[in-house]
């Protein structure tokens, strides 16, 4: 990687221009106050890519922070937001310095606090990236303090490659995409995590950035989103009957105005634990349904990957029309924000999945097909289907019925494919930084 006003990069001139007009426009060049860019939606931010002042907050899964500085020693202080009904306070952070993976550290409950630091670093110019590994549903953290050396100094942030094209894909979904899981495997599925729901795969299980929506991304060399969160839907709430009387005790304990054991759960409760994928697309913040963007202009994907509905067939299906009401006016709305971008709704091979039942199954197929087609019929072209291939899909080594890393290559190999066979203009163009609705 190269500095971003300094270094030889050669899309082409107009493009250079617009990353040097984008940063130095709200970032000083060098400084004492931290200048960080941004890759995915952060709390305690006013919707840019860029924050000049701290605390920001970490809530989606694979979001990150980059930082360039000049110092022999940095600190960094991150504290897990105080536990509520939506999570726990389970966080996990790696850290990147100059290219090389040099820690990863946790939060849990008992643990609140993650203090990282680098001492002995040369005059040169460094660089730091700081990412979410889990997503919300474990816990979100704040990044309060970043502490050089004597002299010191923030410079511009070094931008990342995948940033510099213009290219940016917002991925919606739930558990699946998270990467839920995805590193624990057969040996190390353990039910570590508890929070008054009950108890998840231990914290070390999920790396959302080994997740297809990033590794996806990746591959395109595009900046990316993800709005994601286990057991979201597009209209039901998934919580399965058999678990309701023992989740409504758990909340009842964890909150006065919660559901009895012998009553159903409040539907606050279920959408506390299950936001819909409508409720998280609206969020600045993951887990806080108060923090909903008003300005969607700030950062406009050209491809929305909506992965969504899966969840909705846990339970017994409801009726087409009931469920495909609802995505399309989603689907609406995704076009109005950010004015009709590429929607791939993606279908995963649940055929293919040992875990899945066939009555889920055929619904799940049948449902989604149908979805298509009806947004076809109205008119909406730029609604795209992708139903991933089973074929030799790895089922092997997963954790808690969920993908494992191969299995996340797989999709993202195949939704890559994918998109570069029907917009090989967009793969392989660039864009302007400041992007417009």
């Amino acid at each position: 990687m190269t500095h971003v006003c300094t270094g030889k990069f050669a899309r082409s001139i107009l493009l250079f221009l617009l990353l040097c007009a984008f940063v130095t426009s709200v970032l000083a060049a060098s400084t004492t106050t931290p200048q960080l860019l941004l890759q995915g939606r952060f709390g305690n931010v006013k919707g840019l890519q860029t924050a000049k002042s701290l605390p920001v907050l970490f809530s989606w899964p694979s979001s990150s922070v980059f930082l360039t500085f000049q110092s022999s020693s940095i600190n960094i202080t991150l504290t897990a937001v105080q536990s509520t009904v939506q999570y726990s306070s389970y966080n996990r952070f790696t850290f990147w310095l100059d290219s090389q993976e040099v820690a990863i550290q946790t939060s849990d409950p008992n643990n609140t606090t993650i203090n990282w630091n680098a001492t002995g670093l040369s005059s040169a110019t460094h660089n730091l990236t700081i990412t979410k590994l889990n997503e919300a549903t474990y816990g979100e953290a704040t990044l309060d303090s970043i502490i050089l050396g004597t002299n010191g100094k923030f410079l511009l942030p070094t931008m990342p490659g995948e940033m510099t094209t213009g290219r940016r894909i917002q991925f919606i979904g739930d558990s699946f995409l998270t990467g839920y899981a995805n590193t624990g495997g057969d040996s190390n599925c353990n039910y570590g995590a508890c929070t008054a729901y009950g108890c998840l795969p231990n914290l070390d299980t999920q790396d959302a950035t080994l997740a297809w929506g990033p590794l996806t991304a990746s591959n395109l060399q595009a900046d990316y989103q993800v709005l994601a969160w286990s057991g979201s839907g597009v209209v039901t709430y998934d919580v399965p009957i058999a678990d309701a009387e023992a989740t409504a005790a758990a909340v009842a304990e964890a909150s006065p105005e919660a559901a009895t054991e012998e009553e159903p759960l409040a539907e606050w409760e279920y959408e506390a634990q299950y936001p819909l994928d409508s409720d998280l697309f609206d969020r600045q913040v993951a887990g806080d349904n108060t923090t909903i963007i008003t300005n969607f202009t700030q950062w406009v994907p050209q491809i929305v990957v909506m992965a969504g509905g899966a969840n909705d067939f846990a339970l017994d299906a409801t009726d087409l029309d009931t469920w495909q009401t609802p995505y399309l006016e989603f689907i609406d709305q995704v076009n109005k924000v950010y004015n009709s971008p590429q929607i791939i709704i993606l279908t995963y091979p649940l055929e293919s999945v040992p875990t899945a039942s066939y009555n889920q199954t055929t619904y799940y197929l049948q449902y989604m097909a149908s979805l298509y087609v009806s947004a076809r019929m109205q008119g909406l072209s730029n609604v795209q289907l992708l139903q991933l291939n089973g074929i030799n899909f790895p089922t092997d080594n997963w954790c808690d019925g969920h993908p494992s890393v191969d299995a996340h290559t797989n999709i993202a190999n195949q939704l890559t494919t994918y998109l570069q066979a029907i917009l090989p203009r967009w793969a392989n163009s660039t864009y302007p930084l400041i992007a417009t609705s």
